[in-house]
């Protein structure tokens, strides 16, 4: 081989290289007003809106990450608004993230779902905002992201990887388990043959229920504590659990209603609501992170 074809072949092999590695690039990283980090130093958005007739079928919101937030409503069509954000190294990279990300909505006799999905999961988020008819059944299964539902008394089963859930106004089943975060729940009532599991891997539980509630409350605790306000159990014991963990077992009423509440790793507060079933103003006992407010629609 000549000096000349082997120079080439280096200079070949070297663009490709570098071309590799281009491919390869770090998109940067990003940094939201509240100081959170993000892959990607350049963002870009859109809003979607869409509606649909529930007619009694359950709402499925699924895939990517992203704060949900939802509000009840008398009305039977849910409104929703998809605020998609795609996030790269460039400009021209975010809106390539951004046209990847896509909103799949299937149908059936028992089940409306929208689910979300991008080329690029970590550098792709969809916030949800809306209203949705108050006695639907709701499911959420994100990978991350903020969840609060108000006013909301049909089934909810929520399932996050790592996030935040705030409930306010429950009257039904409940079904909540993250691998991390924190979860409060306010109960406006609780139906006699309700179920009710919170589970969180690492995280402080938050549970309100209303002065007349007939419910049997286990609450479990690796490495933490259990605490009561405002409610008077029938019957109550309590067991350490581990080195720094304890189980509390309790009655309201006949027990009726099963309420589950485990944490690995934080407290469990058991608390009483106002004569009308009211949120006492300091139950979350710390205020929501900032990207839990709902925002209107076409906001990002």
């Amino acid at each position: 081989m000549s000096k000349a074809h082997a120079s080439m072949v280096q200079a070949g092999l070297l663009g490709l290289l570098v071309g590799v590695m281009a491919c390869r690039q770090s998109p940067g990283v990003g940094q939201t007003e509240e100081g959170t980090l993000l892959p990607g130093v350049a963002q870009a958005t859109d809003t979607l809106q869409r509606g649909v007739l529930l007619a009694g079928r359950a709402l499925v919101l699924e895939g990517l990450s992203g704060r949900v937030v939802l509000r009840g409503t008398p009305e039977e069509v849910a409104r929703l608004t998809f605020i998609r954000i795609g996030r790269g190294a460039s400009e021209a990279a975010a809106r390539r993230t951004l046209r990847e990300i896509k909103l799949h909505e299937e149908g059936t006799a028992r089940v409306f779902r929208y689910r979300m999905e991008a080329r690029q999961p970590a550098l792709a988020q969809v916030h949800v905002t809306g209203r949705v008819p108050r006695n639907a059944r709701v499911v959420v299964r994100r990978s991350g992201g903020n969840v609060q539902l108000v006013g909301l008394e049909g089934p909810l089963q929520i399932r996050l990887a790592a996030g935040e859930v705030h409930v306010r106004g429950a009257a039904d089943s409940l079904d909540v388990h993250l691998q991390n975060g924190s979860v409060s729940v306010h109960f406006r009532r609780v139906p006699v043959d309700a179920i009710v599991t919170v589970q969180t891997a690492n995280g402080d539980l938050w549970l309100t229920l209303p002065p007349n509630a007939d419910v049997q409350v286990r609450a479990e605790t690796e490495a933490g504590a259990v605490r009561v306000e405002g409610l008077r159990f029938t019957e109550r014991q309590l067991h350490p659990r581990g080195v720094a963990g304890a189980r509390f077992d309790g009655r309201l009423g006949q027990g009726r209603a099963r309420v589950m509440l485990q944490t690995e790793h934080g407290d469990i507060v058991l608390r009483g609501s106002g004569p009308n079933g009211l949120l006492p103003a300091d139950t979350l006992l710390r205020p929501l992170p900032p990207d839990t407010v709902l925002q209107e629609p076409g906001a990002p």
